[in-house]
């Protein structure tokens, strides 16, 4: 990634750009293919991450109490601040793969998030604690005897997007975004120009201009 600009600064910017003008950069790019599924949402109003990812893969599974305790303390032992844990699941809905000490967990390592192509429990505490979750859905039930962690730090797949440790997790209320960590600094940059010509646009149309003239203006709108 070119690190031009220090990763909390990055962070920090990332956070004030919203993810439809990121979209609509990597569009630009040709990049089709960066936006998880629309059923991964907040798990509440107001939540963003953004940060580098860190990957989790895990499977379906019957495994021991035990076992299961082992593997994930393993997992969340190589988290590091900043970053934003991304979940591949496999495919599994039948189980919560995020609650409320994970989140304790990552919370108190300093992590930016949480993004899972799967469920989450204990929304009402997660929510007090104030970590941001982005999740498919929401149930009771518990991952033990259910899934279990596979791999950590190594390239996953959600719906249409490839994730390497490493890319860039953008989530806010219109979802998530993932940006190759090599254009990080590139995107946002050209992201905060849409930024710029959007508020142009608004003040123009406020003014009463004409769509189709502040359109070809700008070319967007």
């Amino acid at each position: 990634m070119n690190s031009s600009i220090p990763t909390e600064e990055l962070v920090s910017r990332y956070k004030r750009v919203h993810t439809c003008a990121i979209a609509d950069v990597l569009d630009k790019k040709g990049l089709f293919h960066q936006i998880l599924p629309p059923e991964i949402q907040a798990i509440a109003p107001g939540m963003r991450v953004a940060g580098p990812a860190q990957t989790i893969k895990g499977t379906p599974t019957v495994i021991h109490k035990d076992e299961y305790l082992e593997v994930a303390v393993d997992a969340y032992a190589s988290l590091e601040p900043g970053q934003i844990a991304v979940y591949d699941t496999s495919g599994d809905r039948t189980a919560a793969h995020f609650g409320e000490m994970l989140s304790t967990t990552t919370k108190a390592k300093g992590l930016g998030g949480a993004v899972i192509d799967g469920g989450v429990r204990d929304v009402e505490q997660i929510i007090a604690l104030g970590f941001p979750v982005f999740a498919r859905y929401r149930t009771p039930a518990d991952i033990r005897g259910r899934w279990r962690y596979v791999e950590i730090g190594v390239p996953i797949r959600i719906g249409q997007v490839d994730i390497r440790p490493g890319d860039w997790a953008i989530g806010d209320a219109n979802g998530v975004v993932i940006v190759p960590k090599d254009l990080a600094v590139e995107v946002l940059l050209e992201a905060e120009e849409v930024i710029r010509v959007e508020e142009q646009i608004r003040e123009e149309l406020r003014a009463g201009g004409h769509p189709m003239h502040v359109y070809l203006k700008h070319g967007r709108f």
